[in-house]
């Protein structure tokens, strides 16, 4: 008997947790599958493959891509891997130009993607010489998606099915408060056809403005979204959109040169589940 064979005969051995966790390993980052790819990777039946992944997916640890409706990981699980995630893929590449930024400006940047109905920090950089907390936020923090610059970017360029489900969402969660979230959407919308970008003025927090991106890791691929952040004094309107903005056009440049150039290591391959 092997190893593996002793583990799954322990009786504190919890066999559907197992599994869920065998469709995970499954995926890279980017990576999309199908139930069918993944009963032919994992070895389970395909009702408890659609059951694990309808239950994954709703919690939030994977998600469909709106135009294969194949599987990717999604922001929970991205979230949970923030210190494995720093040395692959996306963030791996955005680290150091992001870092650069921080100590050329003196401003926070900040990377994330959606976590539901909130924005969940990938990376949180913040300058050298920065002597005081001003914008509270690091990696694994939810930041509200319809009132913040990085939030209203990610808004504005996701998917129609998903930009239409989420707008319901948050009509739904934040009813009172819709008609002013729905006024922001619709301002962020021309903002970033106008601009490339979009602003907030002391939207969530009173002192802190920011300006935002969206970006694609690859064509219809995870959505993430790169802000500056800092004291409204710091960040007036002008600056936002001729100094700030353009550098955040520049950076989504540069990272995706650094793509091409990088492949990127893939996540340990799967192991393949024994019934």
């Amino acid at each position: 008997m092997n190893t593996h064979d002793s583990i799954k005969q322990d009786p504190n051995f919890v066999h559907s947790l197992a599994k869920g966790l065998e469709i995970l390993s499954a995926f890279s980052e980017g990576e999309m599958l199908g139930n069918q790819q993944l009963v032919s990777l994992t070895g389970m039946p395909k009702a408890t493959v659609s059951r694990l992944t309808s239950t994954l997916t709703a919690m939030g640890y994977l998600r469909v891509d709106p135009r294969t409706r194949k599987l990717l990981m999604g922001s929970r699980l991205l979230g949970m891997g923030v210190s494995v995630q720093r040395k692959i893929g996306l963030q791996r590449l955005a680290r150091p130009l992001l870092e650069r930024l921080s100590a050329d400006t003196g401003l926070s940047l900040t990377m994330g993607t959606r976590d539901r109905l909130g924005l969940v920090v990938l990376e949180a950089i913040r300058p050298p010489a920065e002597t005081r907390l001003v914008t509270n936020v690091d990696a694994g923090t939810v930041l509200p998606i319809a009132e913040t610059a990085i939030g209203l970017a990610y808004i504005v360029a996701a998917p129609l099915r998903e930009q239409t489900s989420l707008l319901k969402a948050l009509s739904q969660r934040f009813a009172q408060d819709w008609p002013l979230l729905r006024e922001r959407i619709e301002t962020a919308h021309a903002e970033y056809a106008r601009y490339g970008f979009i602003t907030t003025q002391r939207s969530w927090n009173r002192d802190v403005n920011g300006v935002a991106i969206p970006f694609f890791s690859t064509p219809r691929n995870t959505l993430y979204v790169f802000n500056f952040a800092g004291p409204a004094t710091r960040m007036p309107l002008k600056r936002m959109r001729r100094e700030l903005g353009p550098l955040l056009l520049q950076l989504e440049q540069e990272l995706r040169e650094a793509m091409k150039r990088s492949p990127g290591p893939r996540l340990a391959p799967p192991e393949i589940y024994e019934p």
